[in-house]
């Protein structure tokens, strides 16, 4: 009997269908698996539900550090992942009764390692094949049944060397942190790790050269010229004086000195690899990296679409094109642009410079399916993006006007969309910059009016959004694909960033600092590069993962053993910023009813209200809903003039003001009427 083991329950099934003729259901404990045969071979498919063993201490302890660490099925170790249970003992079943083990688990590192655990510790078997695919067709499932390879170990090794680092360092240096608060009679989770680390000092690096900032005052001359605003040839003026001479030079009357016009072919953008979709959905939808990360994989398990977790933006030549366009043609959102490839005999796809040898750029898979809201975007997005990849070029006419007012020299600059090439296939989605200028000819003599000068002031570097920051970690090297968007959500529960842009907090700072001053290794990119080399040496088969577990256990120590000596005065640091940066984050603004301040106040079970710092005095109070994330926007309500709050709970955010009563709320209050009229 063969064993395929799929990563999760829905590619179980599509496997099944794909190679068996006659599929047969069945259950074990309520888990659902597949029986089918194909040339007298009977084939088990059962699904894992992603790792269903994960690493743990073998003595628990509080100590650190600590490197004594086994693989246990993760049912055992959290309560969250008690629905991996029935997988487990599925799996163990199957893998007694099979002969033949084959992984059809997601063909990257993470699903190696998935598929190599339960090869080791669910079944007898000795020796492993896997089948390697990037779309979940039919087609594409079956070519890999049939074509199926031996057991990628050398995936499955890196993948276990990365999660065996990766909780050497995120447990003992979180660890390290929480003892050292503890010494201080503090508590509170934190966190960090040896992406999170340099992901963090990024971060803090910029926020201090925000808060560090400040602005320069600069004068910009402008003028009217048939319609369109000229800016004075200098740009920015950083002496007032100098300013107003050359406006004063200007006259009402100019020549135009010079008309420059250029022809700039642009070229169509590849596909999409992970981290460019992750940035353009966030541009397009204000999708975070990991929503747009969890919305491609539901549309990959759907079969529209390749494997989303890829580093490429290549499309190799086994891959079929001209059907995929064909079938994208029957689509009626796609038919006029897919035709058009067609009748002209486009189908070789402008291809990009990353690489990633396991999977191709993502693309659609030609499958149609029933999608609406977010999964609808996104597809649409990524097959717009694949049809643009195989037109031709866009050109664009670029036009610079320079006018000689009195010697003083004013500018504006033009552009339009002279030929749309795959710009019309973008649609939407193409972020035009269109600047229609009047006609003007050399040596033509024009009038100047509302002539001014503008004070402004030079602006602060922006911060990262979480796009932007997922992007500058893979140019850095730094985490995976995978991982990236996950690593900012942990810096957003920890309580280290906030808001979109993403500004690191008081507490993120002196975190940061603290690291910096007593452990500068964990925030070392170089460090975590190191790892990154070692692993993919791995992959190649040129190192053994125990070297590399040996070294960072040498490294680990050395840093930890820095740390130990100077916990007491990091505990005190740490309170220090903890306690100052949860004062900042209550504070909501002043009493309307003394003179003191509003703040929140927390209580047992994510209980909270608002209160105020007279009390006993002052009992003014507000309700706050249980268990959301409040944080003071520092503005006042519009139409009653209290503070308003930014309130977050689960995938909801909402601003609102603190008054129940206030009249902004009073749909909330018709709303909810309804819905109780409804029921009775």
């Amino acid at each position: 009997m063969e064993l395929i083991v799929a990563e999760k329950p829905r590619v179980a099934e599509k496997i099944a269908n794909a190679i068996g003729d006659k599929v047969e259901k069945k259950a074990h404990n309520g888990i659902s698996y597949y029986q089918t045969s194909y040339n007298g071979h009977e084939i088990v498919v059962a699904p894992a539900v992603g790792h269903v063993y994960t690493l743990v201490e073998k003595e628990k302890s509080r100590s650190y550090p600590v490197f004594d660490i086994e693989w246990v099925p993760s049912y055992e170790v959290s309560k969250e992942a008690a629905y991996t249970k029935g997988y487990v003992m599925l799996l163990q079943k199957l893998g007694m009764k099979a002969d033949t083990f084959i992984s059809a688990c997601d063909y990257d590192i993470e699903g190696s390692t998935i598929a190599y655990n339960v090869f080791r510790y669910a079944t007898t078997i000795r020796d492993g094949q896997r089948m390697k695919f990037s779309a979940l067709t039919k087609a594409d499932l079956f070519e890999a049944y049939e074509k199926r390879s031996d057991f990628d170990y050398n995936n499955a090794y890196a993948g276990e060397t990365r999660h065996i680092i990766d909780w050497f360092y995120g447990i003992n240096l979180s660890r390290a942190l929480m003892s050292a608060l503890r010494r201080a009679h503090k508590y509170r989770v934190l966190s960090i790790g040896r992406v999170q680390g340099p992901a963090l000092s990024i971060l803090s690096h910029l926020e201090r050269e925000v808060r560090a900032f400040v602005p320069t005052p600069y004068w910009e001359l402008t003028t009217n010229i048939k319609g369109i605003e000229f800016v004075h040839k200098k740009g920015r003026f950083l002496a007032e004086p100098e300013a107003d001479v050359a406006l004063a030079k200007t006259d009402n009357n100019g020549l135009v000195a010079s008309v420059d016009k250029k022809e700039q072919q642009i070229l169509p953008n590849p596909c999409f690899d992970l981290t460019s979709l992750q940035v353009e959905a966030y541009r397009l939808f204000k999708y975070t990296p990991s929503r747009t990360l969890e919305i491609a994989q539901n549309l990959y398990e759907a079969s529209l679409i390749t494997y989303p977790r890829t580093s490429s933006q290549k499309i190799p030549p086994t891959i079929k094109l001209a059907p995929i366009i064909a079938a994208l043609s029957k689509n009626s959102s796609y038919t006029k642009l897919a035709n058009k490839l067609i009748e002209n005999n486009w189908y070789k796809p402008l291809q990009g410079k990353k690489d990633d040898p396991a999977h191709p750029a993502i693309h659609p898979t030609g499958m149609t399916g029933s999608i609406n809201g977010p999964e609808k975007n996104l597809y649409d997005l990524i097959v717009r993006r694949f049809l643009s990849a195989f037109a031709p070029a866009a050109k664009r006419e670029r036009v610079r006007v320079e006018v000689d007012a009195g010697g003083e020299v004013y500018a504006a600059s033009g552009s339009r969309l002279v030929e749309k090439g795959w710009t019309e296939f973008y649609g939407k989605y193409y972020k035009t910059e269109d600047v229609q200028l009047p006609e003007f000819k050399e040596t033509e003599k024009v009038s100047l009016s509302d002539k001014k000068k503008t004070k402004k002031e030079t602006k602060p570097p922006k911060r990262f959004t979480q796009a932007s920051i997922v992007s500058e970690l893979e140019k850095r090297h730094l985490g995976t694909k995978s991982t990236r968007s996950v690593i900012i959500d942990t810096l957003f529960k920890r309580g280290y960033v906030e808001s979109k842009s993403l500004e690191v907090t008081d507490f993120g700072l002196k975190v940061c600092e603290i690291l910096q001053r007593y452990a500068p290794e964990i925030l070392d990119e170089n460090l975590t590069k190191k790892i990154e080399e070692e692993m993919e040496a791995i992959q190649e088969g040129k190192l053994e993962k125990e070297k590399v577990v040996k070294g960072s256990k040498e490294v680990l120590t050395q840093i930890l053993d820095k740390w130990k000596s100077n916990e007491e005065k990091i505990g005190k640091d740490l309170v220090e910023a903890l306690t100052s940066t949860l004062e900042k984050e209550s504070l909501i603004g002043d009493c309307d009813k003394c003179t003191k301040q509003l703040r929140i106040i927390h209580m047992r079970a994510g209980k909270q209200f608002i209160g105020c710092y007279g009390y006993p005095n002052c009992k003014n109070a507000y309700p706050l809903p249980t268990g959301a994330r409040v944080n003071p926007t520092g503005k006042k309500c519009d139409q009653c003039g209290k503070p308003t709050v930014n309130v977050k709970k689960g995938r909801t955010a909402y601003t609102m003001c603190i008054d129940p009563k206030c009249p902004s709320k009073a749909s909330w209050y018709k709303r909810g009427e309804d819905a109780k009229n409804s029921k009775s």
